[in-house]
């Protein structure tokens, strides 16, 4: 069987209040569920009466036997939930000296992004394939200027200790 495994490839084969409350939801989910909420829109009606066991292995993060586009095995980053797990609407990034968050749902970076930035974002969101989210969105929601900002600071703390520990060398 072939489904679409995209944002837009599913969008083409909904309309009306199906679209609506797709949308609502790929909106809301983070990043790192994305692949079941395309999944769920991108199932035929009826599929889970005609193979009941197979949709359900893969809602269950089973994604063995399915390729992508090019032929390819195509798996999940992350597992579904857990009955009464919720996942956190933001990345976490851990240092030593704090932590900083970003945004892990679409209508998050949404939030962050300037208008320029929105039409390009929901191009690649809508052609990325759903397994692939999780990168799209983690890119898209922590930008590279914050990257690089980080970068430098780690930089600048390893140098001071590396100056620390020499000192601490010569003075032996």
């Amino acid at each position: 069987m072939e489904i679409p495994s995209s944002v837009g490839g599913v969008r083409a084969t909904l309309d009306g209040e199906a679209l609506a409350e797709f949308e609502a939801e790929l909106a809301r989910t983070p990043a790192k569920l994305l692949v079941y909420v395309i999944l769920a829109g991108a199932l035929p009606p009826g599929a889970e009466s005609a193979d009941g066991v197979t949709v359900a292995r893969l809602r269950g993060g089973d994604f063995t036997g399915v390729l992508d586009e090019d032929g390819k095995p195509v798996s999940p980053t992350h597992p579904p939930l857990a009955a009464g797990e919720v996942a956190s609407p933001v990345w976490f990034m851990g240092f030593s000296i704090g932590s900083k968050t970003f945004p892990a749902t679409l209508d998050g970076v949404r939030a962050v992004l300037d208008t320029g930035k929105l039409a390009e974002f929901e191009a690649d969101i809508a052609a990325t394939p759903g397994h692939e989210l999780v990168y799209a969105a983690l890119r898209w929601g922590y930008p590279p200027e914050d990257l690089a900002e980080e970068d430098a600071l780690i930089a600048e703390l390893k140098a001071a200790e590396k100056r620390a520990a020499d000192n601490g060398a010569e003075g032996a």
